[in-house]
């Protein structure tokens, strides 16, 4: 029951996207509906292939709301991964990031991957984790 990923197959809100490279992106899978479900829905961010995060790096995991999957704004919700004095390595399939979709998201939810520095490498997929009630 613990430990385990309740998802869609294959939808993403990003697939096999490179990490921005102090820069912000938008997730290459578009959005998906996500409005009206409560909380039971998680954002996760793995490694799609090996990760490399130079040192004194902030990645941000951030999410955008529409209600006409046309025009989105900032949710007020984001989750930051800082990394330490070295170099920080994900293996391919490695969460580093959780984020819940707020219980009064708009209809459309989609996501934004932000790095500060240069120097970031691989790709990441960023996809829901529904929650078991």
């Amino acid at each position: 029951m613990y430990k385990h990923t309740l998802r869609v197959n294959g939808e993403y809100l990003a697939k096999a996207q490179p990490l921005p490279s102090n820069a912000n992106a938008v997730g290459n899978g578009g959005s998906i509906k996500a409005g009206s479900t409560m909380g039971a829905i998680e954002v996760v961010v793995a490694a799609a292939d090996d990760v490399s995060i130079p040192a004194a790096t902030q990645v941000t995991l951030q999410l955008e709301g529409s209600d006409d999957n046309t025009t989105f704004t900032l949710m007020p919700v984001n989750y930051v991964v800082t990394t330490s004095s070295g170099v920080t390595n994900y293996k391919k399939g490695e969460e580093f990031a959780r984020l819940p979709v707020p219980s009064n998201a708009p209809k459309h939810v989609r996501c934004r991957v932000a790095t500060n520095k240069t120097g970031v490498t691989g790709t990441v997929d960023v996809f829901c984790d529904f929650l078991p009630r």
